[in-house]
């Protein structure tokens, strides 16, 4: 009795414990005591920004909105149309599960003298559109479009929620903004400025990865249990946390963040998804826990088609509209959890005393997954304890499962022990049994200890293998086996993404082609041993003059050596491929007693306004310079120069560096 009331203890400290921290971790409080609400002359609702502004500011409801349920408005007919523009009345603008799109609308007063940089968050990274305007003097000043119906690369802050950073004006600054999606409608937005939203963001991430851990452990924890025991209920158990913690990681934006960034398909779906595998994995659970076959035949007919739906519903997702599986999926787990627990208090009525941890933990995981849902359906405001309660609450679901499925396995072996005792003859050997028995069982956890150890450390061992062979593998498929310099897949791989990053954002990018001149003459007259130690000493030339971080040198084939330079004008590449040039014809390089000159001819690209359509261009720029150069004498660099409306006699005009 005292370690049940002990336990309970711990259970509910440890709740209050987590309840706490996400409460206070969570700065966006629904409170804007520090930040006065103005009207303006069209009534609409104005926001205070100064020097003394305590960030996060929350908009919450102080904003205008309007609906567009034919999807037919935009930014243009927003601003020049006189339309009915309504307040929201109520606590959060939250429109539950609506196919309509919604438009918003407040003002941004900055007091400051000067422009002040601001990042406002929609902190509900499952949202499909999100368009956000500052308008200026009648005309969009700044916008950013994102969504989970967009590719995560392209947010302008690569962060889990949709945060998008904007430049105040002093005065007024009218924000508007569109939200389209097939779930949920939720317009909660926070006011953040960079250094505010960092210190955040970075508590937000540590105390999620903190439940996260806490559930992931035992998910791996339980899963070795079964591996052990060999018990259904095990595997059901794990089945159900491993499910709702894939659904929490997918509700917190951290699936499309890290997990999938590029599955905008898979992406649209995996909430609905997760949450009709947690109903057909709990219906499982309750199935085998509680033995309802057994026990309560009607519970078990009852459980059996929620099983089947959810079995259903679960393939569905991959086919019907997400705004449908969804509603029924979250319907469904109300109803499938409501049912678990009465079905565990009906058992606890009829006698089963551990099902009472199976109640408790059922009746913490329903009260916040309800809380959670009925604010996804904007029943209630979304604030902090409904946002984090489905979290909490399963949590402590959990944990006490765990317990309970511990306490189900020792009422197991009680009763086996009873009945080994009934059978005994007399005191003596019943006391000799009893030892014998406790001698096993202490023999079994130890073994029990050992082999999880063992497994542990194999495991251990085996992920280091796997490291080692994974950087073996990574080396060479990325490094050219006779220069052991990248090879051309990877030199492609890299220009790929820094030609998008470039383009995106405006930066410099170089390209230097290399070709040895007269290669196939040391070849043919040296040997291919000779012409191979020649590559090898040229590689090391571009390796110990290309060495700043991002800068990638690689052999592109044969006797081509190329150079992709990160923030780096023409003339600035020019520059480094004359030293390279240089180097090589200054090579000591001999075959046999017979000293060899290398000479080598440079093509010089960089990326400009001819370029934007494919990175493949520029390397073409480049190989363009290199044939100028080799026709023009080799031994020399020259540079690629877009060409003007008067060429009239080729593609380029290419200049001599040398």
């Amino acid at each position: 009795m005292k370690n049940t009331v002990s336990l309970l203890t711990s259970i509910a400290v440890m709740f209050l414990i987590f309840s706490s921290a996400f409460a206070l971790s969570n700065e966006r409080a629904l409170s804007l005591a520090d930040n006065l609400l103005l009207k303006t002359s069209t009534s609409l609702p104005t926001l205070l920004i100064d020097q003394n502004t305590s960030f996060p500011v929350n908009v919450g409801a102080q904003m205008l909105y309007l609906e567009d349920p034919e999807h037919t408005l935009n930014i243009d007919t927003v601003l020049t149309d006189t339309l009915p523009w309504k307040e929201i009345d109520r606590q959060s603008p939250n429109f539950g599960f609506t196919s309509t799109a919604y438009w918003f609308r407040f003002n941004l007063r900055n007091l400051n003298p000067k422009q002040t940089q601001v990042f406002i968050e929609l902190p509900i990274p499952f949202l499909d559109d999100v368009k956000l305007y500052r308008i200026g003097q009648g005309i969009v000043k700044e916008q950013h479009f994102v969504g989970d119906q967009r590719p995560f690369p392209e947010r302008p802050i690569l962060h889990q929620n949709f945060v998008m950073p904007f430049t105040l004006a002093p005065g007024d600054n009218d924000m508007v903004m569109r939200i389209s999606s097939a779930g949920t409608i939720e317009g909660l937005l926070f006011i953040w400025t960079p250094e505010t939203f960092s210190a955040s963001s970075d508590n937000d991430h540590l105390l999620q990865g903190i439940w996260m851990g806490i559930v992931g452990i035992m998910v791996v924890y339980n899963l070795f249990l079964y591996f052990f025991i060999r018990d259904k209920s095990y595997l059901y158990y794990v089945g159900f946390a491993f499910s709702y913690l894939m659904f929490q990681v997918c509700l917190e934006g951290y699936g499309f963040a890290y997990l999938w960034p590029e599955k905008l398909s898979w992406n649209s779906y995996a909430i609905s998804t997760f949450v009709a595998l947690c109903n057909l994995t709990t219906a499982l659970f309750v199935l085998s826990f509680l033995k309802l076959k057994k026990y309560n035949r009607f519970g078990y007919w009852l459980m059996s088609a929620i099983l089947v739906s959810s079995a259903i519903l679960t393939l569905l997702t991959f086919i019907a509209p997400y705004s449908f599986t969804l509603r029924v999926g979250s319907g469904m787990a109300i109803f499938t959890g409501t049912l678990s627990v009465t079905f565990g208090y009906y058992a606890w009525y009829k006698g089963d005393r551990y099902a009472k941890y199976f109640c408790l933990a059922w009746t913490c995981a329903v009260g916040g997954v309800f809380i959670l849902v009925a604010a996804k359906f904007g029943v209630i405001a979304v604030q902090t304890w409904t946002h984090n309660a489905g979290q909490v609450g399963v949590m402590m679901l959990v944990a006490l499962l765990s317990i309970a499925l511990a306490n189900r396995i020792n009422r197991e072996k009680e009763l086996r022990l009873k009945a080994q005792d009934s059978s005994l003859d007399n005191e003596k050997l019943a006391r000799h049994t009893q030892a014998q028995l406790l001698k096993t069982k202490e023999n079994a956890n130890q073994e029990l200890e050992r082999k999880v150890t063992e497994r542990t450390q194999t495991l251990e061992q085996a992920l280091l293998e796997l490291e080692d062979a994974n950087k073996r593998l990574e080396f060479i498929s990325t490094t050219d086996a006779l220069t052991e310099i990248y090879n051309r897949g990877h030199f492609e791989n890299q220009l790929s993404t820094e030609f998008k990053r470039a383009v995106r954002h405006q930066r410099q990018l170089s390209i230097i082609l290399c070709d040895l001149d007269n290669f196939k003459s040391i070849n043919d007259n040296h040997g291919h041993k000779a012409g191979d130690a020649c590559l090898k000493k040229i590689a090391q030339i571009f390796k110990h003059r290309i060495t700043r971080s991002g800068d990638v040198a690689a052999r592109f084939g044969g006797e081509e050596f190329i150079v992709l330079l990160l923030d780096t004008p023409l003339e600035r590449a020019a520059k480094i491929a004359e030293t390279l040039r240089l180097d090589i014809r200054d090579m000591s390089f001999s075959s046999g007693e017979k000293q060899l000159n290398i000479t080598a001819s440079f093509g010089v690209s960089e990326l400009d306004s001819s370029c934007f359509a494919a990175a493949e261009q520029v390397v073409h720029h480049a190989d363009l310079a290199l044939y100028q150069a080799k026709n023009a004498g080799r031994d020399q660099v020259i540079c690629w120069q877009t060409p003007t409306p008067l060429d009239q006699v080729s593609e380029s005009t290419p200049t001599t560096s040398s």
